[in-house]
């Protein structure tokens, strides 16, 4: 799923190739990926898009009027910029496509069929306010102190606490697991048992880790969008590396699965040399595998 250093990418990009073109056909190609009706799809087309915008995991296309264009990619959408005269939808993934006057298409696109990325139309700027928004990591106002209000406002575990859409902007399953490597903090630690140095070395982890994946990012893809996050996600320290020896420590690299994602840290580092529990493993009655010895 993009986060916010995919995103952050993404508004840099896509405000460079298209601010002040005009949309000379919008297409919905798969209804269901249109969750509002007023105004309608057709009510871009003439329309100048004045800028890019991002709030939580929604990213805004603001166009004159104003109409918002809010865009959730979810887990497996993607944006594409397309020549023009080359364009063809893809049958299956093309779920929505903007075509700019003397200009490329803007193309969204989902792999899979769960069709749960999504497009939503608001009109009055107060329509935003339907977007569930926490505090941006980069906000000034985001000070340890308020972090640890924050938190601790509710007893919960701490990687579920970093990607709460109330709480803070933007963070999801890769990077949460990435500042927490970064603090040598458990993923299931309780809020409400976080001392205040603990939370200061988390707020400066936060920052830190997400300042170096946005340049990162960046980095990975100097003139296009951000889409194969493989460029870049294969060379996070321990999401996605199960079974990887930690780079810090040499001990293995541990994961917890739930559902359709899953925690990876590092047992030495993160939770005193201790495993956590894997309870979809363990419903299949698999052991957790024997630790690593030097």
């Amino acid at each position: 799923m993009p986060e916010l250093p995919e995103l952050w990418i993404y508004r840099e990009r896509l405000e460079e190739a298209l601010r002040g073109r005009k949309v000379a056909e919008p297409c919905a190609h798969d209804a269901f990926v249109l969750r509002t009706v007023d105004p309608p799809l057709d009510a871009l087309a003439g329309r100048e898009l004045t800028g890019v915008d991002r709030r939580s995991k929604f990213l805004i296309l603001v166009f004159e009027g104003p109409v918002h264009v809010a865009v959730h990619l979810m887990l497996a959408g993607r944006l594409h910029l397309k020549d023009a005269e080359k364009f063809r939808p893809h049958k299956k993934r093309t779920r929505l496509s903007l075509r700019f006057e003397d200009g490329p298409v803007l193309e969204m696109t989902e792999a899979g069929t769960k069709r749960r990325a999504s497009v939503h139309l608001l009109g009055a700027r107060d329509d935003l306010d339907r977007i569930e928004r926490g505090v941006e990591p980069f906000d000034e106002a985001l000070t340890s102190s308020v972090l640890a209000e924050l938190l601790r406002a509710q007893n919960r575990q701490l990687k579920k606490a970093l990607r709460a859409p109330e709480l803070l902007s933007g963070i999801g399953n890769a990077y949460a697991d990435e500042i927490l490597f970064a603090a040598r903090l458990s993923p299931v630690r309780l809020t409400s048992r976080l001392t205040d140095e603990e939370i200061e070395t988390l707020h400066g982890a936060i920052r830190a880790t997400l300042s170096e994946w946005i340049e990162r990012v960046r980095e990975r893809c100097p003139e296009g969008l951000p889409v194969k996050q493989g460029n870049w996600r294969d060379e996070m320290a321990v999401h996605g590396k199960s079974g990887e020896p930690c780079p810090r420590c040499d001990e293995t690299i541990a994961r917890i699965s739930l559902r359709d994602s899953e925690t990876n840290y590092c047992p030495s580092c993160q939770n005193e040399g201790r495993l956590l529990a894997d309870r979809r493993l363990s419903r299949l009655g698999i052991r957790r595998p024997p630790r690593r010895r030097p």
